[in-house]
């Protein structure tokens, strides 16, 4: 009987097994079969990927740009010789699924190529951004042949120089704006096109969002050529404002780039440094609110102000002190001999919390400057309430405008409660807009380009939707002070009413006729503009020469305290290939053929530039137009 049973059971076990295989066959997939992708995917796939201020780049590349360009200063010394840059490839990212994204494409019936032909457009200005990105610092790079190798290509694809690179980009951009702005036929019907709807987290799927990003990108490439073909320069930029499709000149049609509620865009703390002390005068002088996106405020609210002032009535630190450049705008009354915080002086709160370096080399052993470094340790440093606290007098780059899981603490005396903004928040990135477009134009315009506008309606545009631009995204960041004050005696950060208009009122926003200097005044937006993309501020700042020697306005400094020259690298550096890789030899001809060498020593970054920086000025000379 026993035996009987285990055997029926067996049996009944069988059956159920042989029922659960014929289900499950039915469901699963052989593993070696690949089934076909859907393109949408695909294509948010390649969105995904396209990230153009990565981690690597601000830990490496955009630290050093930040103080090239002096946006940032070092506490220390400069880095003029970049030992490492994130590298190039990153168009590859994108470009492999762009090229796979074809690749199905073309393997379906003539209706289904017609149908999928907009998503197909909308890969091409994520590669061209991306490509753009790379050649600005490394010039020729494989491109046109490049990771074609499984679809019949070579594995060793050429390297197209920057002049190849340009042309093809405009006329990829070109093909896709005249794809995107009319209707796809076939057979003289017109083919409905698949729609990407929220699998296009930038731009819904709108057709015509994407043809005005496609058409408003050339001009970054025009900007480029001005140096090297003016007059094909000129030409594009009168293309872009004739063409139907539009341009992005509305901050509702900008490239803000979110991948979702819990991308937070990197788990890493890079630091570009504190901001340059130059630069944040000049945008406090001018109640520039971008000031206020870009940099942190610095320590020293009044409850740290009070907490000094009681140290100093129990003299239990002798030696701290509130800075000069601080205790000039602090408003206070002596009560039974002990200073009491009453209020801040003009420009009040927030202006008077933006406080930048100098960016000489070793300002910090300086004695002049020893108010801001603290080369004691003991000046920002009290003891209270059986604890002692050092404050930062100046301020750091708004790193939440970078990474949204970062922590915050308010700034408080020492012993007090700790309070802190631990809340992660999704990461927005402004990677291409209406102010970047219209400062485009305002150069393009000045330079001789035959536009609808004047100079200074594209420069008051520009001006406009920058500071309305990064209000919105700093916003959306929730950075530090945006949405509420710490402190009774703070003020919040956003944009407030009259503060445009009143920023548009200033001299150095208006253009008065002066060609050099007007030129002059667009730069320095540009360079505003692009302070949280080092990358793009550089390609600026490298192109026209601005900031300016002895300027008026916003001066280029010197680095070294007797003026004397310190060369700045005008490109990344290339090191020894493999021998046995086989691009070798294609990589050690394309390095010949731009005269460039191996390695990263200063003076040989300044002095060998890529192909469209041969005809610009040296950095602080001005334009040369």
């Amino acid at each position: 009987m026993k035996i009987k049973y285990i055997l029926g059971t067996a049996l009944l076990g069988a059956m159920g097994l042989s029922s659960c295989m014929k289900e499950f066959a039915e469901v699963n997939t052989d593993p070696s079969v690949i089934g076909t992708p859907d393109v949408r995917y695909l294509f948010t796939k390649e969105l995904t990927d396209f990230i153009p201020s990565d981690y690597w780049q601000w830990f490496y590349d955009f630290t050093y740009m930040s103080q090239w360009g002096q946006v940032t200063a070092s506490n220390a010394y400069l880095l003029n010789s970049p030992a490492k840059c994130s590298g190039n490839g990153n168009v590859g990212r994108v470009l492999k699924i762009a090229l796979e994204i074809e690749n199905q494409i073309n393997q379906k019936d003539e209706l289904g190529k017609a149908s999928y032909q907009h998503i197909k457009a909308m890969t091409t200005p994520l590669v061209v951004f991306m490509g753009i990105e790379d050649t600005d610092m490394y010039g020729s790079m494989p491109f046109s042949e490049a990771y074609r190798a499984r679809y019949g290509g070579t594995l060793t694809p050429k390297y197209d120089t920057q002049e190849e690179l340009f042309n093809d980009f405009l006329a990829q951009l070109d093909n896709s704006i005249q794809i995107l702005s009319n209707p796809v036929t076939l057979n003289g019907t017109i083919v409905n096109q698949v729609t990407l709807g929220n699998q296009d987290f930038v731009y819904k799927g709108d057709a015509k969002k994407w043809a005005k990003f496609c058409n408003s990108l050339k001009l970054k490439i025009a900007v480029r050529l001005l140096n090297i073909n003016k007059e094909k320069a000129l030409k594009i930029a009168e293309e872009v404002a004739n063409s139907p499709a539009g341009m992005i000149t509305s901050i509702d049609d900008d490239f803000v780039y979110n991948q979702g509620s819990e991308w937070f865009h990197s788990q890493e703390d890079p630091s570009p440094g504190y901001g340059n002390r130059t630069l944040i005068n000049f945008m406090v002088d001018n109640k520039d609110p971008r000031v206020r996106f870009f940099f942190e405020k610095n320590q020293f609210n009044s409850k740290v102000i009070q907490a000094f002032f009681d140290a100093e009535a129990q003299n239990t630190s002798p030696d701290a002190k509130i800075p000069s450049f601080i205790a000039d705008k602090v408003d206070y009354e002596v009560v039974n001999g002990r200073k009491i915080f009453k209020g801040w002086k003009a420009p009040g709160e927030p202006w008077v919390r933006y406080h930048g370096l100098p960016i000489t080399i070793d300002a910090s052993k300086d004695k002049q400057w020893e108010d801001y470094f603290d080369p004691t340790g003991k000046l920002h440093k009290i003891y209270l309430n059986d604890n002692d606290k050092t404050y930062t007098p100046v301020s750091y780059m708004q790193m939440e405008m970078y990474e949204g899981n970062r922590d915050y603490t308010y700034p408080d005396a020492p012993g007090a409660s700790v309070v802190q903004d631990k809340e992660d928040m999704p990461f927005y990135g402004l990677y291409f807009s209406a102010g970047e477009v219209n400062l485009y134009l305002a150069e393009l315009k000045l330079i001789g380009a035959n536009l609808p506008k004047s100079a200074q309606e594209y420069l008051t545009e520009g001006i406009k939707c920058s500071v309305t631009a990064w209000d919105k995204v700093a916003g959306l960041n929730h950075i530090p002070y945006y949405d509420s004050a710490f402190d009774p005696n703070e003020a919040t950060i956003e944009l407030k009413a009259g503060e445009l208009e009143h920023l548009l009122e200033q001299p150095a926003y208006q253009l008065t006729g002066d060609r050099k200097q007007d030129l002059e005044k667009v730069y320095i937006q540009q360079r505003l503009h692009f302070i949280f993309m080092p990358q793009e501020m550089f390609v600026s700042m490298r192109r026209s020469g601005v900031p300016v020697k002895n300027s008026t306005l916003l001066p280029y400094e010197d680095f070294n305290k007797d003026g004397s020259y310190y060369p700045i690298p005008r490109r990344c550096p290339f090191f020894a290939g493999s021998p046995t890789d086989q691009m070798y030899h294609l990589y050690n001809q394309s390095l010949k053929d731009q005269g460039f060498t191996i390695g990263y020593d200063g003076n040989q970054l300044n002095t060998e530039r890529l192909w469209y920086d041969k005809g610009a000025p040296n950095f602080g000379e001005g334009p040369n137009f």
